[in-house]
């Protein structure tokens, strides 16, 4: 039990050493660091600037595109086409209606 005490006081007291060591290389930094750290910063900004700049110009794809999205059609219209065996979907029914597909209409 007492090994075990030792070995965590000695890690603990290289850790806080090792941490005390960090903040003086931090400090001791040459001014040349700044200067080119600046330099990439600039750089980075820059370069945001300019994919903000073609987000900004970019249009969004418009809804018609979207996939899985259906146009809106009235009550009673044509919502469904039959191509053989399968039925395909034209347009969204409003709510309170649903596509019957046996009359191929909303209802």
């Amino acid at each position: 039990m007492v090994s075990g005490r030792m070995l965590l006081l000695s890690a603990s007291c290289w850790m806080l050493v090792a941490l005390g060591s960090c903040n003086e290389l931090i400090e001791e930094r040459s001014p040349e660091y700044d200067v080119i750290k600046t330099e990439e910063e600039k750089e980075l900004i820059e370069a945001l600037q300019e994919v903000l700049e073609k987000l900004r110009n970019k249009q969004l794809p418009s809804t018609e595109k979207k996939l899985g999205w259906l146009p809106p059609c009235d009550a009673g219209e044509q919502c469904a086409v039959r191509k053989g065996a399968r039925i395909g979907k034209l347009c969204g029914c409003p709510r309170g209606t649903f596509c019957n597909f046996s009359v191929l209409k909303c209802v």
